[in-house]
């Protein structure tokens, strides 16, 4: 049985959960409305990007638990097989991989050489969002913290239960909806705020006094992943989260113990790591610089 010493896992996920605010850019003096536009299309296409290269990964692993093949496929950084081509397609000519669709969506929204009129802020890779620039750099830091996950999700492979397996397919599932659905909740704070409806320093993942929507959208899809998660993943019986009690469906992450990780400590990573891309997607000054 594969396993991974959870701290160490744990340790990595914080690490690369950040990527995406080591990589920020110096904040743009100014956000005109196609570089929102830009902005806010590129949240959104990162959300979609999560959740089809979870269900690439999703599939491998399926895949590997009937006997088809290997779990090196499944497994960051090269994974291989259907599911590479899953991924980034190298075969076809209209590219229908999750990290082509999410490079074309950022190429129309926010190149101009792309698409004439759109607009791509100076805080994004200098204000490149070609190949050359933001539409490349952004999908590898997403795609970064996607793979820090990977190996704790899917921790427990050979000899996993169909029940572990199942927690397993379950969490990847429900922490690619509850990254969508907090992208979903700054989405709707920082065009609030740029209609005057809230204040945009508020909308920062870091903020002093967070805005009460926005903190309560936040709150209401965690609750729903922190339960998501448990749903499947603890099992009735069991003395407490993690126990060994014979039945509970937590596959193993280190040597002879159920420690898988919770729903709360899983939402919490997920959280952190939106937070980083957050900050790098609304990147320009949250002191009342986006201008119309």
């Amino acid at each position: 049985m594969v396993k991974f010493a959870s701290g160490a896992l744990l340790a990595g996920f914080v690490s690369l959960a950040l990527v995406g605010t080591a990589a920020a850019q110096p904040a743009a003096p100014a956000v005109n409305d196609v570089e929102f536009k830009c902005m806010v299309s590129t949240n959104k296409a990162g959300s979609k990007f999560v959740g089809a290269k979870s269900k690439c990964i999703s599939k491998c692993l399926q895949t590997y638990w009937k006997g088809d093949g290997p779990d090196t496929d499944c497994l960051p950084p090269s994974y291989g097989g259907a599911t590479a081509q899953c991924i980034d397609d190298t075969s076809s000519l209209d590219k229908k991989g999750a990290e082509d669709k999410f490079r074309n969506a950022i190429l129309k929204a926010c190149d101009p050489a792309t698409k004439a009129g759109t607009d791509c802020p100076e805080c994004y890779s200098g204000g490149d969002c070609s190949t050359s620039g933001e539409a490349t750099t952004r999908v590898q830091n997403i795609e970064g913290q996607i793979d820090s996950f990977v190996p704790g999700v899917a921790c427990d492979r050979a000899g996993a239960t169909p029940e572990e397996q199942k927690c397993e397919l379950n969490t990847a599932k429900v922490l690619a909806k509850f990254a969508g659905a907090l992208n979903k909740c700054y989405d709707k704070c920082f065009s609030n705020a740029r209609k005057g409806l809230a204040v945009m320093a508020n909308c920062d993942p870091n903020a002093a006094t967070p805005d009460a929507a926005l903190a309560e959208c936040k709150s209401k899809a965690f609750t729903k992943s922190e339960s998501g998660v448990n749903k499947q993943c603890r099992g009735v019986g069991e003395s407490a989260p993690g126990a060994n009690d014979g039945t509970v469906a937590v596959p193993d992450c280190a040597a002879g113990t159920n420690n898988y990780p919770d729903g709360t400590t899983w939402s919490n990573l997920v959280d952190l790591a939106v937070s980083g891309t957050t900050v790098t997607t609304y990147c320009a000054s949250p002191s009342g610089a986006f201008v119309n």
